[in-house]
Protein backbone atom coordinates (compact mmCIF):
# COMPACT_ATOMS: atom_id res chain seq x y z
CA UNK A 1 0.00 0.00 0.00
CA UNK A 2 1.44 3.35 -1.01
CA UNK A 3 1.20 6.35 1.33
CA UNK A 4 2.05 9.93 0.48
CA UNK A 5 4.08 10.33 3.67
CA UNK A 6 6.45 7.62 2.41
CA UNK A 7 7.03 9.24 -0.98
CA UNK A 8 9.55 11.75 -2.25
CA UNK A 9 10.02 14.13 -5.17
CA UNK A 10 13.29 15.39 -6.62
CA UNK A 11 14.35 17.68 -9.45
CA UNK A 12 17.67 17.75 -11.28
CA UNK A 13 18.65 20.33 -13.89
CA UNK A 14 19.71 18.94 -17.25
CA UNK A 15 22.55 20.32 -19.35
CA UNK A 16 20.85 19.24 -22.58
CA UNK A 17 17.41 18.36 -23.89
CA UNK A 18 16.91 14.59 -24.09
CA UNK A 19 19.58 13.67 -21.54
CA UNK A 20 18.33 12.86 -18.00
CA UNK A 21 20.56 13.70 -15.05
CA UNK A 22 21.11 12.17 -11.62
CA UNK A 23 22.07 15.11 -9.38
CA UNK A 24 18.80 15.37 -7.50
CA UNK A 25 17.59 18.10 -5.18
CA UNK A 26 14.90 16.58 -2.95
CA UNK A 27 11.94 18.94 -2.61
CA UNK A 28 9.57 18.93 0.37
CA UNK A 29 6.15 19.12 -1.27
CA UNK A 30 2.44 19.16 -0.41
CA UNK A 31 1.10 17.24 -3.40
CA UNK A 32 1.75 16.34 -7.03
CA UNK A 33 -0.55 15.53 -9.94
CA UNK A 34 1.93 14.55 -12.66
CA UNK A 35 0.39 12.02 -15.02
CA UNK A 36 1.55 10.17 -18.12
CA UNK A 37 -0.66 10.87 -21.15
CA UNK A 38 -0.83 8.27 -23.91
CA UNK A 39 -3.35 10.14 -26.11
CA UNK A 40 -4.56 7.02 -27.91
CA UNK A 41 -5.80 7.32 -31.50
CA UNK A 42 -8.90 5.39 -32.57
CA UNK A 43 -8.73 3.51 -35.86
CA UNK A 44 -11.53 4.81 -38.11
CA UNK A 45 -11.55 2.16 -40.84
CA UNK A 46 -14.98 0.58 -41.39
CA UNK A 47 -15.02 -3.26 -41.38
CA UNK A 48 -18.71 -4.22 -41.19
CA UNK A 49 -18.57 -4.20 -37.36
CA UNK A 50 -20.61 -2.09 -34.95
CA UNK A 51 -18.07 -2.34 -32.13
CA UNK A 52 -15.47 0.33 -31.49
CA UNK A 53 -12.22 -0.43 -33.35
CA UNK A 54 -8.89 -0.83 -31.61
CA UNK A 55 -6.58 2.06 -30.63
CA UNK A 56 -3.03 3.00 -31.61
CA UNK A 57 -0.69 4.89 -29.34
CA UNK A 58 -0.58 8.63 -29.99
CA UNK A 59 1.69 11.39 -28.68
CA UNK A 60 3.07 10.70 -25.21
CA UNK A 61 3.82 13.39 -22.63
CA UNK A 62 3.61 14.14 -18.91
CA UNK A 63 1.62 17.02 -17.44
CA UNK A 64 0.50 18.16 -14.02
CA UNK A 65 1.37 20.29 -11.00
CA UNK A 66 3.70 20.25 -8.01
CA UNK A 67 2.39 22.08 -4.93
CA UNK A 68 4.90 23.03 -2.23
CA UNK A 69 5.48 25.46 0.63
CA UNK A 70 8.44 27.59 -0.49
CA UNK A 71 11.70 27.30 1.40
CA UNK A 72 14.26 30.12 0.89
CA UNK A 73 16.69 27.77 -0.90
CA UNK A 74 14.39 25.30 -2.68
CA UNK A 75 12.30 28.06 -4.24
CA UNK A 76 15.28 29.26 -6.30
CA UNK A 77 15.32 26.05 -8.36
CA UNK A 78 11.73 26.67 -9.47
CA UNK A 79 12.43 30.35 -10.17
CA UNK A 80 15.34 29.38 -12.44
CA UNK A 81 13.15 26.83 -14.21
CA UNK A 82 10.29 29.25 -14.86
CA UNK A 83 12.30 32.43 -15.48
CA UNK A 84 14.36 30.49 -18.01
CA UNK A 85 17.93 31.36 -17.04
CA UNK A 86 20.49 31.22 -14.25
CA UNK A 87 20.26 34.11 -11.81
CA UNK A 88 23.01 36.63 -11.19
CA UNK A 89 24.44 35.48 -7.84
CA UNK A 90 26.55 37.72 -5.59
CA UNK A 91 28.12 37.07 -2.18
CA UNK A 92 27.35 39.92 0.22
CA UNK A 93 28.73 39.60 3.77
CA UNK A 94 27.12 36.43 5.14
CA UNK A 95 24.66 35.57 2.36
CA UNK A 96 24.25 35.12 -1.38
CA UNK A 97 21.88 37.38 -3.30
CA UNK A 98 20.34 35.81 -6.43
CA UNK A 99 18.61 38.05 -8.95
CA UNK A 100 16.20 36.28 -11.33
CA UNK A 101 15.03 38.05 -14.48
CA UNK A 102 12.75 36.56 -17.15
CA UNK A 103 14.89 35.45 -20.08
CA UNK A 104 14.42 36.95 -23.53
CA UNK A 105 16.05 33.96 -25.27
CA UNK A 106 15.42 30.23 -25.69
CA UNK A 107 17.35 27.58 -23.76
CA UNK A 108 17.89 25.62 -26.99
CA UNK A 109 16.30 25.26 -30.41
CA UNK A 110 14.25 22.27 -29.24
CA UNK A 111 13.17 23.59 -25.82
CA UNK A 112 12.16 27.04 -24.65
CA UNK A 113 12.93 26.66 -20.94
CA UNK A 114 15.67 24.77 -19.05
CA UNK A 115 14.82 21.04 -18.96
CA UNK A 116 14.77 19.11 -15.68
CA UNK A 117 14.69 15.46 -14.66
CA UNK A 118 11.99 14.85 -12.05
CA UNK A 119 11.76 11.70 -9.93
CA UNK A 120 8.74 10.73 -7.86
CA UNK A 121 8.54 7.79 -5.49
CA UNK A 122 5.02 6.78 -4.45
CA UNK A 123 6.00 4.46 -1.58
CA UNK A 124 5.55 1.34 -3.74
CA UNK A 125 8.13 -0.47 -5.90
CA UNK A 126 10.13 1.65 -8.31
CA UNK A 127 10.31 5.42 -8.63
CA UNK A 128 9.04 7.27 -11.71
CA UNK A 129 11.31 9.49 -13.78
CA UNK A 130 10.20 12.35 -16.02
CA UNK A 131 12.77 13.58 -18.52
CA UNK A 132 12.83 16.98 -20.25
CA UNK A 133 10.36 18.50 -17.80
CA UNK A 134 9.74 22.20 -18.25
CA UNK A 135 8.25 24.00 -15.26
CA UNK A 136 6.52 26.55 -17.42
CA UNK A 137 4.26 28.19 -14.83
CA UNK A 138 4.93 29.19 -11.24
CA UNK A 139 2.26 30.63 -8.96
CA UNK A 140 3.21 32.06 -5.54
CA UNK A 141 0.13 32.32 -3.32
CA UNK A 142 0.08 34.65 -0.32
CA UNK A 143 -2.97 34.50 1.95
CA UNK A 144 -3.29 36.17 5.35
CA UNK A 145 -3.23 33.57 8.11
CA UNK A 146 -1.72 30.76 6.01
CA UNK A 147 1.68 29.34 5.04
CA UNK A 148 2.71 30.60 1.61
CA UNK A 149 2.15 28.04 -1.15
CA UNK A 150 3.56 27.61 -4.63
CA UNK A 151 2.27 25.65 -7.60
CA UNK A 152 4.62 24.69 -10.43
CA UNK A 153 2.96 23.46 -13.62
CA UNK A 154 4.99 20.90 -15.57
CA UNK A 155 5.13 19.64 -19.16
CA UNK A 156 7.50 16.70 -19.56
CA UNK A 157 8.48 14.57 -22.54
CA UNK A 158 9.37 11.05 -21.37
CA UNK A 159 8.24 8.82 -18.48
CA UNK A 160 10.03 5.73 -17.13
CA UNK A 161 10.53 3.62 -14.00
CA UNK A 162 13.85 3.83 -12.14
CA UNK A 163 15.29 2.51 -8.89
CA UNK A 164 14.21 4.40 -5.77
CA UNK A 165 16.75 6.55 -3.97
CA UNK A 166 17.32 7.73 -0.40
CA UNK A 167 16.24 11.36 -0.10
CA UNK A 168 17.88 14.03 2.05
CA UNK A 169 16.62 17.50 2.92
CA UNK A 170 17.73 20.87 4.24
CA UNK A 171 16.26 21.62 7.65
CA UNK A 172 14.42 24.93 7.47
CA UNK A 173 10.89 26.30 7.59
CA UNK A 174 8.98 27.69 4.61
CA UNK A 175 7.89 31.31 4.39
CA UNK A 176 4.79 32.13 6.43
CA UNK A 177 2.19 34.81 5.75
CA UNK A 178 3.44 37.04 8.59
CA UNK A 179 6.82 37.40 6.85
CA UNK A 180 5.15 39.08 3.85
CA UNK A 181 4.49 42.74 3.13
CA UNK A 182 3.53 44.79 0.09
CA UNK A 183 4.42 48.28 -1.05
CA UNK A 184 2.46 49.93 -3.87
CA UNK A 185 4.35 52.73 -5.61
CA UNK A 186 6.80 52.77 -2.73
CA UNK A 187 4.18 53.10 0.02
CA UNK A 188 3.32 50.26 2.44
CA UNK A 189 -0.21 49.00 1.77
CA UNK A 190 -2.20 46.95 4.27
CA UNK A 191 -5.54 46.53 2.45
CA UNK A 192 -4.36 43.46 0.50
CA UNK A 193 -5.54 40.22 2.14
CA UNK A 194 -4.30 37.82 -0.53
CA UNK A 195 -2.16 37.89 -3.64
CA UNK A 196 -1.17 35.22 -6.14
CA UNK A 197 1.73 36.15 -8.39
CA UNK A 198 1.79 33.92 -11.48
CA UNK A 199 4.52 33.68 -14.12
CA UNK A 200 3.29 31.67 -17.10
CA UNK A 201 5.20 30.59 -20.19
CA UNK A 202 2.73 29.04 -22.68
CA UNK A 203 4.40 25.86 -23.96
CA UNK A 204 3.33 23.40 -26.63
CA UNK A 205 4.72 19.98 -27.36
CA UNK A 206 5.54 19.41 -31.01
CA UNK A 207 5.79 15.92 -32.49
CA UNK A 208 7.93 14.93 -35.46
CA UNK A 209 8.22 12.00 -37.85
CA UNK A 210 11.15 10.57 -35.92
CA UNK A 211 9.98 7.02 -35.09
CA UNK A 212 9.06 8.05 -31.53
CA UNK A 213 5.80 8.65 -29.66
CA UNK A 214 7.49 11.32 -27.51
CA UNK A 215 7.26 14.98 -28.42
CA UNK A 216 10.35 16.17 -30.30
CA UNK A 217 10.25 19.78 -29.09
CA UNK A 218 8.75 21.83 -26.26
CA UNK A 219 8.47 25.40 -27.54
CA UNK A 220 6.85 28.70 -26.61
CA UNK A 221 3.41 29.25 -28.13
CA UNK A 222 2.57 32.77 -26.90
CA UNK A 223 3.78 35.76 -24.87
CA UNK A 224 4.96 35.24 -21.31
CA UNK A 225 2.16 36.28 -18.93
CA UNK A 226 2.72 37.72 -15.45
CA UNK A 227 -0.33 38.38 -13.31
CA UNK A 228 -1.24 39.22 -9.73
CA UNK A 229 -4.70 38.37 -8.40
CA UNK A 230 -6.40 38.25 -5.01
CA UNK A 231 -8.63 40.12 -2.58
CA UNK A 232 -8.46 43.45 -0.81
CA UNK A 233 -10.37 45.00 2.05
CA UNK A 234 -12.66 47.63 0.52
CA UNK A 235 -12.12 50.17 3.29
CA UNK A 236 -11.41 53.10 0.98
CA UNK A 237 -11.60 53.89 -2.72
CA UNK A 238 -7.90 54.43 -3.38
CA UNK A 239 -7.24 51.22 -5.36
CA UNK A 240 -10.66 51.37 -7.01
CA UNK A 241 -9.67 54.81 -8.34
CA UNK A 242 -6.45 53.34 -9.77
CA UNK A 243 -8.54 50.77 -11.63
CA UNK A 244 -10.99 53.33 -13.01
CA UNK A 245 -8.13 55.60 -14.10
CA UNK A 246 -6.31 52.71 -15.81
CA UNK A 247 -3.19 53.59 -13.83
CA UNK A 248 -0.02 51.48 -13.77
CA UNK A 249 1.45 50.88 -10.31
CA UNK A 250 4.61 49.29 -8.95
CA UNK A 251 3.98 46.28 -6.70
CA UNK A 252 6.86 45.21 -4.46
CA UNK A 253 6.31 42.07 -2.37
CA UNK A 254 8.81 41.25 0.38
CA UNK A 255 9.10 38.06 2.48
CA UNK A 256 11.64 38.21 5.30
CA UNK A 257 12.77 34.85 6.67
CA UNK A 258 15.31 33.71 9.23
CA UNK A 259 18.51 35.64 9.93
CA UNK A 260 21.79 34.76 8.16
CA UNK A 261 24.38 36.64 10.12
CA UNK A 262 23.69 40.30 9.36
CA UNK A 263 21.30 39.36 6.51
CA UNK A 264 17.94 37.59 6.27
CA UNK A 265 16.60 34.85 3.99
CA UNK A 266 14.60 37.34 1.97
CA UNK A 267 12.41 37.01 -1.11
CA UNK A 268 11.37 40.11 -3.04
CA UNK A 269 9.13 40.22 -6.12
CA UNK A 270 9.27 43.51 -7.99
CA UNK A 271 6.55 44.17 -10.60
CA UNK A 272 7.26 47.71 -11.88
CA UNK A 273 4.17 48.07 -14.09
CA UNK A 274 0.88 46.53 -12.96
CA UNK A 275 -2.52 47.58 -14.27
CA UNK A 276 -5.79 46.21 -12.92
CA UNK A 277 -7.73 44.33 -15.57
CA UNK A 278 -10.72 43.82 -13.27
CA UNK A 279 -11.65 45.20 -9.85
CA UNK A 280 -14.91 43.85 -8.44
CA UNK A 281 -16.45 44.96 -5.12
CA UNK A 282 -20.09 43.78 -4.95
CA UNK A 283 -22.22 43.76 -1.82
CA UNK A 284 -22.69 40.08 -1.09
CA UNK A 285 -24.60 40.40 2.18
CA UNK A 286 -24.59 42.29 5.48
CA UNK A 287 -20.88 41.75 6.20
CA UNK A 288 -17.86 43.71 5.09
CA UNK A 289 -17.15 44.30 1.42
CA UNK A 290 -14.00 42.94 -0.21
CA UNK A 291 -12.64 43.68 -3.66
CA UNK A 292 -11.43 40.92 -5.99
CA UNK A 293 -8.69 42.20 -8.29
CA UNK A 294 -6.87 40.88 -11.33
CA UNK A 295 -3.74 42.73 -12.40
CA UNK A 296 -1.40 42.27 -15.36
CA UNK A 297 2.33 43.06 -15.19
CA UNK A 298 3.99 44.28 -18.38
CA UNK A 299 7.54 45.04 -19.46
CA UNK A 300 8.86 48.31 -18.06
CA UNK A 301 11.37 50.02 -20.36
CA UNK A 302 12.82 52.07 -17.48
CA UNK A 303 13.57 48.97 -15.38
CA UNK A 304 14.23 46.69 -18.40
CA UNK A 305 12.03 43.91 -17.01
CA UNK A 306 8.43 42.94 -16.31
CA UNK A 307 9.37 41.14 -13.09
CA UNK A 308 12.48 40.85 -10.96
CA UNK A 309 12.72 38.27 -8.20
CA UNK A 310 15.54 38.51 -5.66
CA UNK A 311 16.31 35.67 -3.27
CA UNK A 312 18.80 35.95 -0.41
CA UNK A 313 20.01 32.68 1.16
CA UNK A 314 23.09 30.55 1.90
CA UNK A 315 23.30 28.73 -1.44
CA UNK A 316 26.19 29.85 -3.67
CA UNK A 317 24.58 29.21 -7.06
CA UNK A 318 21.70 27.63 -8.97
Amino acid sequence: MGYGIGGYLSISKQTAFGTPTTSPVYIPFVSESLVENKNYLQIENLKNLYDTPDDLEGINNVTGDIVFEPHPIYLGHFLRACMGANPTSTLTTSAYVHEFLPTQTEFAENCTLPPYTIQIFKNVGSAYQITDAQMHTLAIELTAGEIIKCTASVHGRAYAKVAKATPSYITADPYAWNTASLAVDGVANSVFESATITIENPIEGIAALNASTNEARLLRSDFRKITVTGDQSFENQAQEAEFRDGAQQRFLFTMKGAAIGAKFQTLTIDLPKVRYQTFEYPIGGPGRITAAYDGKAVYDTSSSYAARVTLTNTLAAY
